[in-house]
């Protein structure tokens, strides 16, 4: 498993992709987003590994064009996905370090980092993200 590098924030941007099965380029939303890439919210899934072009734009002038590759394809198969939507993740490939840090101070003011995934622990509570209906089976004193 790779090493998140960025601090994923939970923005909902607009975001333009060019794909290589698309005619022309298609609008979508961001799930979430960070300097090295993103979670966009789709129900047309490109290919694993496919190259693609992204724009976006964040605050009044910060115009961003990445080239990108497809790293997650989440289509809710699995019964841990059920409260999720479907989409892909991208990793920026092109981003250079003077990108990062300007997508950096522009994402600075916005809602706390997206909780990571969390195993279910022995006790078979379920804690942290994604978030699900918490059934409370322990019975806590008054006190």
């Amino acid at each position: 498993m790779k090493k998140r590098f960025e601090v994923r924030r939970l923005v909902t941007q607009p975001m333009e992709i060019i794909s290589s099965i698309w005619d022309e380029p298609i609008d979508f939303y961001t799930g979430d987003l960070s300097p090295r890439g993103t979670y966009v919210f789709s129900e047309l899934m490109p290919d694993m590994g496919e190259h693609i072009i992204c724009s976006f734009n964040l605050g009044d002038n910060l115009n961003f064009d990445f080239f990108g590759e497809i790293v997650r394809i989440n289509m809710l198969r699995r019964k841990a996905d059920e409260n999720y939507y479907p989409g892909f993740g991208i990793q920026f490939t092109d981003a250079g370090p003077l990108d990062r840090l300007r997508m950096r101070n522009a994402l600075c003011g916005t809602p706390p980092p997206v909780p990571t995934m969390r195993r279910i622990p022995a006790s078979g509570r379920r804690v942290g993200y994604p978030m699900v209906e918490r059934r409370n089976t322990e019975t806590r004193p008054s006190l």
